[in-house]
């Protein structure tokens, strides 16, 4: 489709979906365009839009919202496109009381969120990134929540940090995904009116301390060593390396 790689995929009905390639590790190797796409919501994406994915590469789609997400608005992948849903917390997001949600699920603020995200759900990071692995053996992997920012961060920073993807690589690809939501957050924004869209906006936003202390805690806790607890070994990461790093 393109004759050269290309960052961010445009598409009407999906924001925020971009490639992982091209960020250099600290062996010297490049992530590979066309494997991994880090994206918010898809469940309105067109057929036409599908098959742009389709032609990019995508093969497999990891679902990293809540069960009460995936219900309330699945995903309708097309055939030939292997779904799985892998919840990275146990709190349930409810969109009709987001306001409410965030701050439960995230412990009143970005940061301790995603630390605790982290700390106390090993296994679910541990698992989507085996299952994320095991796909990039046939093919590009499309893995989303809903704004494609906090959960969808923290396994995308989690992939470029056992990469060896520098910290400030990491970091910016974190931040920008506020400005390519930005169209979507306004719409938002407006229809909960500026009550709520005053409770809710701390968590809209994607500040590079947010990340740079996932990041931090990533080193504290040796993130290889500590995903190897939970059944992603040294094999499964370098594995993830050869996959995805050229």
């Amino acid at each position: 489709m393109y004759d050269v790689p290309i960052r961010r995929i445009r598409l009407e009905n999906g924001e925020n979906i971009r490639d992982l390639g091209g960020y250099e590790t600290s062996d010297g190797r490049v992530t590979k365009f066309g494997c991994l796409f880090r994206a918010g919501g898809v469940d309105r994406l067109t057929a036409a839009e599908w098959n742009k994915l389709t032609a990019l590469g995508v093969r497999t789609v990891l679902d990293l919202r809540s069960e009460s997400e995936v219900s309330r608005q699945p995903d309708r992948v097309p055939e030939g496109i292997s779904w799985y849903h892998c919840p990275l917390q146990e709190e349930q997001i409810d969109a009709r009381d987001l306001s409410g949600s965030a701050e439960k699920a995230f412990l009143g603020s970005l940061t301790e969120g995603y630390l605790n995200i982290v700390r106390k759900n090993g296994g679910r990071l541990a698992k989507a990134l085996s299952l994320l692995t095991e796909a990039l053996g046939q093919g590009g992997v499309l893995f989303h929540c809903t704004a494609g920012k906090d959960r969808t961060g923290i396994v995308a920073s989690s992939v470029l940090y056992l990469c060896g993807v520098e910290k400030c690589d990491i970091v910016a690809d974190y931040e920008v995904t506020f400005t390519y939501n930005r169209k979507g957050m306004e719409k938002l924004l407006a229809a909960l009116g500026p009550e709520t869209g005053e409770k809710i906006m701390p968590y809209l936003r994607s500040d590079a301390e947010s990340m740079e202390r996932l990041v931090e805690l990533y080193r504290e806790i040796d993130l290889e060593k500590y995903l190897a607890s939970y059944g992603f070994s040294p094999a499964d990461a370098e594995l993830l390396r050869m996959r995805f790093c050229s």
